[in-house]
């Protein structure tokens, strides 16, 4: 396991800063408190908060390390690449040449609602397992629009979307989880409360009990 070492202290008075910064461009309480929880950077989560208001789409991340929201903006997000672990102290990685990273924002899913219900932006290869190939115009959209604006920006589609059942990393209790509802945000501590919010919005659950993806495309497509 790699990447910057730094003591609890340190880490605690560069969120400060961070979250001086989030406050000065707009965020707000909630926005703050849910960087707290997931280490997600807190004018991220406002301007994902807005985005999905203004398209009523729903997106479900898988979070980083809380103590990678002190490191957002300093240091470029994980690549799709890097393998290693990030460092649980800060949430941060070497790349293969050296470079620090920090641990990038998974996403999970991608829904829109349509006025009944939530239905799905699937954002992976169109070919149904392939690690990599064209996403649809509006997965791409989607996507392109987002890291504009993020500061910690997107580095691959939605882990739920991606249909290989042996390379799919599928879910562990270690992971937490952030869902982005059409401008608000809910913090999930874990699979079992991320499985409950699928259920409680009808959004088909694709991991069988021991954590790895069924392999099966889920949700109707929208």
């Amino acid at each position: 396991m790699s990447g910057l070492r730094m003591s609890p202290a340190g880490v605690a008075d560069l969120a400060r800063v961070k979250e001086g910064e989030a406050r000065a461009a707009g965020a707000d309480g909630l926005d703050l408190r849910l960087s707290e929880h997931s280490g997600m950077d807190a004018r991220d989560i406002m301007a994902l908060r807005r985005f999905t208001r203004e398209r009523q789409l729903m997106i479900v991340f898988r979070c980083p390390k809380p103590s990678a929201r002190a490191f957002h903006g300093t240091f470029p997000a994980k690549t799709f690449a890097t393998k290693a672990k990030s460092n649980a102290g800060t949430g941060t990685v070497h790349g293969a040449q050296g470079q620090l990273m920090v641990s990038d924002y998974d996403m999970m899913s991608v829904w829109r609602h349509d006025g009944t219900g939530w239905r799905k932006i699937a954002v992976s290869a169109l070919t149904p397992g392939a690690a990599r190939g064209p996403w649809s115009e509006q997965a791409r959209e989607i996507v392109v629009a987002m890291n504009r604006f993020l500061v910690s920006k997107l580095q691959h589609g939605c882990q739920d979307d991606f249909l290989d059942a042996e390379k799919n990393p599928g879910v562990k209790m270690a992971d937490h989880f952030l869902a982005i509802r059409a401008g608000d945000g809910i913090y999930l501590r874990d699979p079992n409360e991320c499985e409950n919010f699928y259920r409680v919005h009808a959004l088909p659950w694709p991991y069988v009990s021991n954590g790895r993806h069924c392999g099966l495309p889920s949700g109707p497509v929208g």
